[in-house]
């Protein structure tokens, strides 16, 4: 090790006489070579998705015959590319030859707990990458980005995955499943590359308690019941009164089960019902991108974490088991709870922290919801559909309450904020969802439970859907000929349309402007993009674009269009970044000589 040092001396001294000599003018460089206390561990993937720890950690280990205090020490963390370290204050001893366990931030993920830690911080540490320090003082480091190991009062220092701040070079990625250990004679080299490799995960305290993953099972075998049920998870809230604890088999039926997708798990009810009718029976078990083991009918015992999820900003959450998932099968082939009618009531929204307000299931359609939330329900009477059939996802929109702003074709007006259309409602057919429009009917019957889907919004995810007979809906409009000395002008919206957009899509437009607008002499166009659509650069022209519209047209047997428009100002103009200015940015006249 000396040898290594000196050579850094001695790269020093090589260096022009005017730079040697402004660094005799820097105090020495604190040594992060230690003889006594080092980092013999890291982990910061605690409670991630797969991983068996809840928690992160960083244990040290005490390499002489004697005791050594940490009073007035820290241990400090740095993501791979930051300056700012978190700090975690410690105490008490390392006892001589032994072991000390610093426990970090928890994840909602995980069954295993730590040994129990000599000191707790709550700093969340990267499961790939990422520094970590043992410094002999409270002061935050600050200042070395790439040079903290020779920074004052650095006892050890070591620094994994894609990071330049490191002793010498880095010590191996991590994962949410790996940890860096150092090698069993606690040597330290001042080379985090060769100090340190990646293993299980272990962690043991200065008691000498040791856990490792894959010690015993993560999760439990015995096939008997627990003490918490789902109406006690799911409490008499929108937030669960448990949240973040784990909890041990669970029992329920399941009703359902979600096996594509990155939100693959299912659905289980419990059969016997509390006597309050504000806890939902119902909860989801998400297992991430694992197919469930599971099949409808099944009597099953889940444990997991429990864990509130919120796909957006502003929108409700769903209360779920999380986390590392354990089911015990029991039975099969037995009879599911009945399924709840869906009613709602006439008012439909809520003013305020919702998380904050009583559930008034009687009253607002949210609340009957949520009180129903992972449960069966059924949509008892025959409904119309107010969207089309989305194949491709199984979804369909019907309205459960026929006379609420109707139109002509079978949907629904969205008049206003105030008059939002409770009796608007979602169905997912997890078999899938055969093709249909507006105005259909949905016969009754449909049965599923009651979800929150990942882009905001209570869902039904259907495993029985009822009989769809097509509605007939009517043609689209065909505008009546002009009389001899009109002149027809039509606002177009043209859905985007940028030069890169399917021949098909042009086509469909222009067959439109040919068919069921007869053909205008004037064409004011909104929702043209410039020629590289969404994308930056600079690009506001939309010649590209206009241009194969115009021949899309010609095609299709209507005339070709001259047209005109004025550039928006790039950054300026326009809605979304990248796009040109829209609505109405495009004028196409025909030649009015021709009509």
């Amino acid at each position: 090790m000396a040898t290594l040092r000196a050579r850094r001396w001695i790269m020093a001294a090589s260096l022009p006489l005017v730079v040697a000599a402004t660094l005799t003018t820097l105090p020495a460089p604190a040594n992060a070579l230690s003889t006594d206390v080092v980092i013999s561990a890291v982990y910061g993937g605690g409670g991630n998705s797969g991983a068996a720890f809840k928690n992160d950690f960083i244990e040290l280990a005490n390499r002489t015959d004697s005791p050594i205090s940490v009073a007035g020490w820290t241990v400090q963390y740095a993501s791979a590319a930051g300056a700012v370290f978190q700090t975690t204050a410690l105490s008490g001893s390392i006892p001589a030859n032994g072991r000390y366990l610093i426990q970090e931030a928890a994840g909602a993920a995980g069954m295993l707990d730590l040994p129990t830690p000599d000191a707790s911080g709550s700093v969340p540490m990267s499961a790939t990458s990422g520094v970590v320090a043992l410094v002999t003082s409270t002061i935050p480091l600050a200042g070395c980005s790439t040079a903290c190991a020779t920074a004052p009062n650095v006892k050890d220092l070591v620094g994994y995955g894609a990071t330049a701040n490191v002793e010498t070079l880095a010590a191996p990625g991590l994962t949410n499943t790996t940890a860096l250990a150092r090698s069993g004679a606690l040597v330290d080299t001042d080379n985090n590359s060769v100090d340190f490799t990646s293993g299980v995960p272990k962690a043991t305290n200065s008691a000498g308690a040791t856990v490792t993953v894959g010690d015993g099972p993560v999760g439990p075998t015995d096939p008997t019941p627990g003490t918490t049920r789902i109406h006690d998870i799911q409490g008499a809230g929108r937030i669960s009164p448990i949240v973040g604890q784990n909890v041990t088999n669970v029992p329920g039926i399941v009703t359902a089960v979600r096996t594509t997708g990155s939100a693959r798990g299912y659905w289980m009810q419990d059969p016997s019902a509390d006597a309050d009718p504000l806890t939902s029976e119902g909860i989801f078990v998400f297992m991430g991108t694992s197919t469930p083991a599971v099949a409808i009918g099944d009597s099953v015992l889940a444990s997991g974490r429990v864990t509130e999820f919120r796909p957006a900003t502003g929108s409700q959450t769903l209360t779920e088991l999380g986390g590392t998932i354990n089911t015990i099968k029991l039975t099969s082939g037995n009879a599911l709870p009945a399924p709840a009618p869906v009613s709602f009531a006439d008012a439909f929204t809520k003013t305020g922290n919702l998380e904050a307000q009583p559930l008034e299931p009687g009253a607002y359609v949210l609340d009957w919801l949520e009180v129903h939330e992972g449960m069966r329900v059924t949509v008892a009477q025959d409904t119309r559909l107010i969207s089309p059939v989305d194949t491709e996802f199984g979804e369909l929109w019907v309205t459960l309450k026929p006379a609420q702003n109707p139109t002509p074709r079978g949907g629904s007006a969205y008049v206003s904020y105030d008059d939002p259309n409770s009796g608007r409602l979602m169905l997912q057919a997890l078999n899938g969802a055969p093709a249909a429009n507006v105005g259909s009917t949905l016969a009754g019957g449909s049965v599923g439970v009651v979800d929150y889907q990942s882009f905001g919004g209570y869902v039904i995810q259907a495993t029985t859907l009822g009989a769809i007979t097509e509605g007939g809906l009517k043609p689209q409009t065909v505008t009546p000929p002009k009389k001899a000395g009109d002149l027809s002008v039509v606002t177009y919206n043209v859905e985007n349309l940028t030069a890169a957009d399917s021949d098909a899509k042009y086509a469909r437009l222009a067959q439109a402007v040919v068919v069921n607008l007869g053909k205008p002499d004037i064409l004011a166009l909104e929702e043209i993009q410039d020629n590289n659509g969404t994308a930056g650069g600079g690009v506001v022209a939309a010649d590209q674009t206009v241009a194969k519209f115009i021949a899309a047209i010609a095609a299709a047997g209507g005339p070709t269009y001259d047209w005109r428009s004025i550039d928006p100002n790039d950054g300026t103009d326009g809605g979304a970044p990248g796009l040109r200015l829209s609505p109405g940015s495009v004028t196409c006249r025909a030649d009015l000589a021709e009509t």
